[in-house]
């Protein structure tokens, strides 16, 4: 093939997820409004329909291997190290900038955001410049700002401040040292949750320990809802069979972020939390307290919090469903055998576990065995088969998973792998368009 047939594939392909995504936006609600527009549509505001997932999958893509394509590769490889929009981000964040423009019907000029964020002229022009290039805040006049629906996403209602200041700090903070850290000795060659990039980072501080030591006194906890906001957490409530099943455990259930829609949309469940005794009692809280949530006290008799910890205590016995989020890429490979194990030990004979995380496409095109209902899909050609750059949140998430933990994000084959070993097999898989859900049944004696 081709240069030019490539780069006339990617332009097709680019026009009809385009168009695809339209529809989605189209369909819910409302016509899409311009970026430049200071409100948002309805599907900005939370879930992500998994048709618009899958159309932004494969637009990010096809943009990003068009742009490489015709781009001289010098330029194309210079702009990611140059790139500090993310700094400014953390800026624009802190000083809660869109805040203060949204105060204002006509947008704001720049010293008037000089006397709200105390920062210096010049260095505020470039942060809001270096924003506006990327459409995050809107240059209506010279030096005059707007919000856009980007910028919106940084105002303190949205509550996503925590998850950028994450990743702009310790994430950044940690990617930095990751070349010394490689060639550490005593770090970069161990799998230990001690030594990781991270603790590397942090050790001149005088911090000891591991992430989750940190994590209870620091941002991560609070950035999780945002996350799970980004990652489509809740599409499996739209396609998975809750109304088949009466009872589900939500291991590692955090503060219970999946629980309160599922209980909702499905009133017969009975779901039992499982946490650590910390942050159960979290859940416990937002369970009864949450002016949001109005659980009706039915609802809330149908919660059933266990504390401990999945390593060391047993788990809700001979219930439907045993739910993972965000749980097992957190482990190294013989922390997760001992998870898959224990769960094994309480299932029933027709249980199911569900695994529901990002998972690796490999970079060659391959398919699960015959007996698995469902696969990942596979990307349009002249795409890569995992998606490429529309896919890149998936290789970053991986990327942190190391950074932070020493683990990794897994591919269906090295899940499958491991829950052979614990005695279930691999039965069903959900691609959810950013993340996938990998339904395990007990395997036959």
């Amino acid at each position: 093939m081709t240069g030019r047939s490539e780069v006339q594939a990617l332009l097709l392909l680019i026009s009809e997820s385009a168009m695809q995504a339209l529809h989605e936006y189209e369909k819910h609600g409302e016509a899409l409004p311009s970026l430049y527009k200071d409100h948002l549509h309805l599907l900005d505001k939370g879930h992500t329909p998994i048709l618009l997932k899958k159309a932004i999958r494969n637009l990010e893509g096809a943009c990003d291997q068009l742009c490489s394509t015709l781009a001289p590769p010098l330029h194309t490889i210079v702009n990611v190290p140059q790139d500090y929009y993310w700094s400014c981000l953390r800026v624009a964040a802190h000083k809660k900038i869109a805040d203060i423009i949204d105060g204002s019907s006509s947008g704001m000029d720049i010293m008037s955001l000089v006397t709200e964020t105390g920062i210096e002229q010049t260095k505020l022009t470039v942060i809001m410049r270096t924003l506006a290039a990327r459409h995050c805040f809107h240059e209506v006049a010279h030096g005059i700002y707007i919000n856009t629906r980007l910028s919106l996403m940084l105002h303190s209602r949205n509550s996503h401040t925590d998850f950028i200041d994450l990743l702009t700090t310790e994430g950044q903070q940690t990617a930095g040292h990751f070349q010394e850290y490689l060639d550490n000795v005593e770090y970069g060659q161990s799998h230990d949750t001690t030594h990781t990039t991270f603790t590397y980072s942090v050790k001149e501080s005088g911090f000891q320990g591991t992430v989750y030591d940190w994590m209870k006194a620091n941002v991560m906890r609070r950035s999780m809802p945002s996350m799970n906001t980004v990652m489509g957490s809740l599409s499996i409530i739209k396609v998975f069979p809750w109304n088949r099943v009466h009872t589900v455990c939500d291991v590692g259930c955090g503060n219970g972020s999946f629980v309160w829609p599922l209980i909702q949309e499905f009133p017969n469940l009975h779901v039992s939390l499982f946490d650590l005794p910390e942050t159960l009692e979290v859940a416990r809280h937002v369970s009864i307290h949450h002016d949001a949530l109005c659980l009706s006290q039915e609802l809330q008799n149908q919660l059933h919090f266990q504390s401990g910890n999945f390593f060391d205590d047993p788990l809700p016995k001979s219930l439907d469903i045993y739910y993972f989020r965000n749980v097992i890429h957190n482990w190294p490979d013989h922390s997760v055998l001992s998870i898959l194990k224990s769960v094994r030990e309480v299932m029933g004979d027709q249980a199911r576990v569900l695994i529901h995380e990002y998972t690796m496409h490999s970079l060659q095109q391959s398919q699960p065995g015959a007996h698995i209902e469902g696969s990942l899909d596979e990307a349009p050609w002249p795409l890569l088969p995992d998606f490429g750059y529309g896919k890149m949140r998936l290789h970053n998430q991986d990327l942190t998973m190391l950074f932070m933990y020493n683990a990794r994000e897994r591919t269906v084959e090295e899940l499958q792998a491991l829950s052979n070993q614990a005695g279930l097999t691999l039965n069903k898989i959900w691609d959810l368009g950013e993340t996938t859900v990998l339904e395990f049944i007990i395997a036959n004696s």
